[in-house]
C-alpha cells in the first residue's frame, strides 16, 4: 500500500538553480569592453582577466556571473554592426560620472597589454562622444591613465 502511495505523492521539487539573466546595460557594457580588448586583433588572456575584475567590481557579480558576461558580450561583438545600440543604453541608464566610469574601464583594458594601438584611441573617441563624454574629459581620463 505505501509504494502505492508513494507512486501518487507529489515528489517534492528542487527549488530551480538560480540563472543568471543579464540586463541590458550589463551587456551593454560588456560588449564595449570586449571591443575594447579585440579592437587590435589580439584578445589576450590578460585583457579577459581584466574584464571579468572590471565586471565583477562594477555591477558587484560573482566571478562565474561575470564570465557569464563577458561571454554574452563576446557573442554580441561578434555580430555588432555599430556601436550605437550599446551606446545608446549606457548613455541613457547611467549618470555622467557613470559613463565616465565606462571609459575609464575601457582604458584600463587597454593599458593592460601595453601595446598601444591607434584603433584603441579612436574607439575611445568614439564611445565618449556617443556617450556624451565631452573632449575635455575624454582627454583628461586618458592623462589619468597614461601617467
Amino acid at each position: 500500500m505505501n509504494f502505492i502511495k508513494n507512486l501518487f505523492k507529489k515528489e517534492k521539487k528542487e527549488p530551480l538553480e538560480k540563472k543568471f539573466n543579464p540586463s541590458p546595460l550589463q551587456i551593454a557594457i560588456s560588449t564595449i569592453l570586449v571591443r575594447t580588448a579585440k579592437i587590435d586583433d589580439e584578445f589576450h588572456l590578460l585583457e579577459e582577466d581584466k574584464i571579468i575584475d572590471l565586471l565583477v567590481e562594477y555591477f558587484l557579480l560573482d566571478k562565474n556571473d561575470s564570465i557569464i558576461l563577458m561571454s554574452v558580450g563576446l557573442e554580441e561583438e561578434k555580430n555588432a554592426i555599430d556601436l550605437y545600440s550599446y551606446t545608446s543604453v549606457i548613455k541613457n541608464e547611467l549618470s555622467l560620472t557613470d559613463r565616465k566610469k565606462i571609459l575609464e574601464m575601457m582604458w584600463q583594458i587597454i593599458i593592460t597589454d601595453k601595446n598601444f594601438d591607434p584603433y584603441e584611441n579612436n574607439l575611445v573617441w568614439r564611445v565618449a562622444e556617443l556617450i556624451g563624454i565631452s573632449t575635455r574629459e575624454r582627454v583628461q581620463i586618458k592623462k589619468d591613465f597614461l601617467k
